[in-house]
This record gives structure tokens, sequence and C-alpha cells, in this order.
């Protein structure tokens, strides 16, 4: 929020690709800004280097335990990384890179933060509701929060471009299938495990 702030109150509300350096401009000189933008990338760089590493390894862990397709499950022959998922990610990072400007990566990213904080604040309804005498940390009016917190997610999601909205749309589609054949996929195979008398769970 400071930031943020910093930002708005030296080079006013108006969009810019370079807000970082455009603040360190006003308030640094040239040399300034140069040295802010030097400072970001290499900040960035190592944001995404981290997310290269724990990224496709979440994607291996899922299709692991039969949550996403085994195709991510294969690893390379000598060091044992998980290829098919490290490609996958690089792959779909380089096509939103490419075919978006910053303010757009920014507004998509906020965007599915809002849908990620909206379903955690709407599953604390349902896990009170299953699991009412849970020895975990309260505070009153959890559902009541909880509503709030939806609604504010929805509430900024409607400043996101019809742009925006269709490449989540499109996500939150593919995801909604994934999980839809995910259970197809144990419900049959529990069926296969009841009907051969094979124990529903391994010893």
């Amino acid at each position: 929020m400071l930031l943020q702030f910093i930002v708005v109150t030296t080079v006013g509300a108006n969009a810019s690709d370079a807000p970082l350096p455009s603040t360190a401009a006003v308030l640094l000189g040239r040399n300034g800004s140069a040295f802010v933008a030097v400072a970001a990338l290499v900040s960035i760089y190592g944001w995404i280097s981290a997310s290269m590493l724990y990224a496709p390894r979440l994607a291996y862990s899922l299709a692991a335990a039969g949550d996403f397709p085994s195709l991510f499950t294969r690893l390379h022959r000598r060091f044992q990384t998980p290829t098919a998922a490290i490609l996958f990610y690089a792959v779909i990072g380089w096509v939103l890179a490419s075919t978006g400007t910053f303010l757009w990566l920014v507004a998509l990213t906020a965007g599915t933060m809002m849908v990620l904080y909206g379903a955690v604040c709407a599953s604390l309804i349902r896990l009170r509701s299953l699991r009412p005498a849970a020895d975990a940390f309260r505070i009153p009016l959890g559902p009541v929060l909880s509503m709030i917190g939806v609604a504010i997610a929805l509430a900024l999601m409607t400043a996101l471009k019809r742009r925006e909205l269709l490449l989540m749309g499109v996500t939150s589609l593919i995801a909604c299938s994934n999980w839809l054949w995910v259970s197809r996929l144990h419900i049959v195979s529990e069926a296969k495990r009841r009907s051969t008398g094979a124990p529903l769970s391994p010893p």
C-alpha cells in the first residue's frame, strides 16, 4: 500500500507501463531511474527462477496423486526433474508474457488472485459446517466475514476488461473439466476395487 501511495503521489494516477522507473525518475533523476529498473529486473528474475522451481513440481505432485493428467509425472532420465511439467509451465508463461502488456498481466494476475481469495473465503463456510468442533483458530462471525470477502473479490473482478475475463473464464473451464475428469476416474477406480474385493486404501 505504501509503494502504491508513493507511485500515485509522485507520477499521478495515470496508467504507466513502468511505474517504478517513472517514480524513480522524479525522485532520483535519470540515473536513479536506471538503477531502479535494473533492480526490478533482478527481483523479477529471482521470482521467476523460484516459480520455475516450485510450480512445475506442484503440477507433478498433483499428477502423482491422480489429480492431474499422468503426462506431468514424466521425469528426466538423468536429472529426475519433472520435464513435461517444466516445459508446459515455461511455454504457458512465455505465451502470456509475449501476448500482453505489463498492465494487462498485472490486471490478469490480480483477477486470478481474487478468484483464489474468494474461493478460500467461501471454503471457510463449508469447512465450519463439516467440522464444527475442529481444534483450530476461530474468529467471531467467521461466515459473515467470509461472505464479505467473497463480495469484495467479486466487486474487484468487475474492473477487469473483457479480454482478461475471457482468459480467466477459459482457464476456469479447463480447471473444472480437469476436476470432473479426475472425479470420474476416482469413482471408476473405487468401483473396480470394490468389485474385485481389493482394499480401498493401501495398508
